[in-house]
């Protein structure tokens, strides 16, 4: 390469490396720290042989927390010091993806030009890699190690091809060492890089094969050093062998199985957009885009080694193009014979992503021309920046982009600093990951215990709704931060217990976290005038609503608090259809103030499973928000059909002029009072 061209690489490449760094560091602390960061900072927080002891009882080996461990104690246990070992990381696999890139194109400098430094700026901007390159998870150092893995299995390979021309016993030890750590380094970190050794491997048998017909003198030699130091990596890893196999056989099984097409949909729409929630529609666009290219570089790549076969440097060319298929192919083999497409196993595909984008670089390929050659490569970086502008912006900005704990933290921090709210709420937490979390954002929230139920699993259910009982006895709310509930409470003991005896209010998804509010009155008045008949004719379905309830008549309440409004329902025969209950708060001019719409129960009873006569006791909690004006408020529920959004209509009430349409039943009036709203 001439010296002014080399320069300019470098250039290049620094400006790449900057551009990455930068991406990676931007915003690290902006979102929440979710359930599993915060299991790594409860073990950081140990001692080095308990977090051994403790990830034994785990699915992750303990090398990650204890490299972390170390590393906060440089740059300190807050989001930004532990999510920056990962944006390190991040940082340093660019650099790497060039590196092997280079090797790729040293190998046939003549077609394969042009590689390197696209491979490095995609890789640079792949949303995929820089959401986890923020996560203070071992995901990036494992894609690192498995990076460096195959950075050293090309080098060791081309070192093996130069000596059959060039006899040296010294070359192959340097790739032969690194090799070696980064297999043990890896083994340490992850229990799924045991897959990267087997695509390794097998890349070089190929790699064996083809050069075996031009030494055969030497070729059982080349394979059994390479057999020795893939030795080396299991008995430096045998301490820890056995709990790694009792932890894989007995770990709960996940994931889903889904069909072929969406099962391929979800995999090239990791890779391009990585676990952004909502992506852009057409989707068989993105497909085609991200799914086809890379099969074309792989093409490619193997038609240059079937041009250079005959020469004496032809069989690296056809180890190259097999280590980078099989590097990209081993998790998605295993993703997919497995069925593990689930939020939890789509993120192990961020140890493919390198060989992805060096498969997608060698579209560039397709020219031997250099002006068309250039002309590629910019679309191809166009492409990927287009795809950058789109996500990004959502990891870095979206509150739950990740479980937003911090959000709730601050939310219940806000209202606990109502002297009316404080200590009479709890916060309860259904899974045993997310005790770890929320003592991270617990001082944020110091007038609101915590209690996390269910306190086994599985769950017993007469115990579990004993300590719910007891806790709850004089409190008036109840904040539940419920997740992974089909592992933490598979019969939904807790939170059918809170929607039959509690008032439920808010509920939203912060993430893949739902939050919802309860209420609790201590006394409940209720009217239990001529029943009101909803009646959906088209569907030949009736409910009675019997009685309605409210602590008082009119109901008070200030901004930041909640009204209670007690329900009781009767479905004068089986009803097909799933209505939905909204409750509403109009102004004077019939404006919504305030709303909740939701299944009755809480969601756990909806109108088709209802039995015919049967009084359905359904509580609802409506939350006035801060800010609301003082006055007077009219209250009005309502049932509309769930699917269509029809409402159904309201026979035999006494109407005053002014109260609503026959599609509501008025509830009454509500008083809105002046109060804190810091709540």
């Amino acid at each position: 390469m001439p010296k002014f061209t080399r320069r300019t690489e470098s250039i290049l490449l620094l400006s790449i490396l900057l551009l990455a760094g930068s991406l990676r560091f931007y915003a690290l602390d902006a979102s929440s720290l979710w359930s599993d960061e915060g299991n790594s900072w409860a073990l950081i927080g140990r001692s080095v042989t308990q977090i051994a002891r403790d990830s034994a009882a785990d699915i992750h080996p303990p090398g990650y927390y204890w490299l972390l461990k170390g590393w906060t104690w440089l740059f300190g246990a807050s989001a930004w010091g532990m999510r920056s070992l990962s944006a390190l990381c991040g940082t340093l696999l660019i650099a790497l993806i060039y590196a092997i890139g280079r090797h790729i194109e040293n190998a046939n400098p003549e077609r394969l030009r042009g590689i390197a430094l696209p491979a490095a700026a995609i890789t640079a901007l792949n949303p995929f890699l820089i959401y986890y390159s923020q996560e203070a998870r071992m995901y990036m150092l494992l894609t690192l190690l498995g990076a460096l893995l195959f950075w050293a299995l090309l080098a060791l390979m081309q070192t093996e091809q130069t000596a059959l021309t060039e006899p040296s016993t010294f070359g192959r030890w340097f790739p032969g060492t690194l090799y070696t750590l980064s297999g043990v380094a890896g083994l340490w970190v992850h229990y799924s890089f045991p897959l990267l050794l087997v695509a390794a491997g097998s890349a070089y048998l190929v790699h064996w094969r083809a050069t075996a017909q031009k030494s055969s003198s030497r070729s059982l030699h080349r394979l059994a050093y390479f057999a020795t130091i893939n030795l080396l990596i299991l008995l430096l890893y045998l301490p820890w062998l056995q709990t790694a196999i009792t932890s894989i056989l007995t770990w709960p099984k996940g994931g889903k199985s889904i069909a072929w097409g969406e099962g391929v949909r979800l995999i090239v729409q990791t890779f391009l957009f990585g676990p952004l929630r909502n992506v852009t529609s057409p989707h068989w666009l993105w497909l085609w885009v991200g799914g086809l290219l890379p099969l074309v570089g792989a093409i490619l790549l193997t038609a240059g080694a079937r041009h250079k076969q005959n020469k004496k440097d032809g069989t690296l060319l056809v180890a190259q193009p097999a280590a980078l298929i099989a590097w990209l192919f081993a998790p998605i083999i295993v993703m997919v014979g497995l069925g593990l497409f689930s939020d939890a196993f789509l993120k192990f595909l961020l140890v493919a992503a390198p060989a992805w984008a060096l498969l997608f670089a060698s579209v560039a390929l397709l020219s031997n021309a250099k002006i068309g050659r250039a002309l590629l490569v910019g679309l191809l970086l166009l492409l990927h920046v287009a795809v950058a502008l789109y996500a990004l912006p959502g990891y870095y900005a979206d509150p739950i982009a990740r479980d937003n704990y911090a959000g709730i933290a601050t939310y219940l921090g806000a209202i606990s600093q109502n002297a009316k709210t404080r200590a009479t709420g709890i916060v309860l937490l259904d899974a045993p990951g997310q005790q770890d979390v929320w003592s991270y954002y617990e001082p944020e929230v110091p007038n609101l215990p915590t209690l996390p139920l269910p306190q086994s699993r599985p769950p017993d259910a007469a115990q579990t709704v004993a300590t719910l009982e007891k806790a709850v006895a004089d409190l008036d709310n109840v904040y539940a931060l419920f997740w992974a509930t089909d592992e933490a409470d598979p019969e939904s003991i807790v939170e059918g217990w809170l929607d039959r005896n509690a008032f439920k209010g808010l509920e939203s998804w912060q993430g893949n976290l739902r939050f919802a509010t309860y209420a609790f009155a201590n006394q409940l008045r209720c009217r239990s005038a001529k029943p009101q008949r909803f009646v959906d004719p088209t569907e030949n379905a009736e409910v009675l609503l019997l009685e309605t309830c409210q602590p008082e008549f009119p109901q008070r309440a200030q901004p930041g608090r909640s009204l209670l409004i007690g329900l009781r329902w009767q479905a004068t025969q089986p009803i097909d259809r799933s209505y939905k209950v909204t409750v509403q708060l109009l102004d004077e001019r019939s404006q919504v103030v305030a709303q909740r719409d939701s299944e009755p129960v809480g969601g756990s009873m909806p109108t088709s499973s209802w039995p015919a006569g049967q009084t359905i006791v359904d509580n609802h909690a409506l939350t006035i928000l801060p800010g609301t004006p003082p006055g007077s408020y009219r209250l009005i529920v309502a049932l509309y059909d769930a699917e269509t959004g029809l409402r159904m209509k309201v026979d035999d009430q006494e109407r005053s002029e002014g109260e609503g349409d026959s599609d509501s039943f008025a509830l009454g009036e509500v008083i809105i009072e002046r109060g804190n709203t810091s709540a």
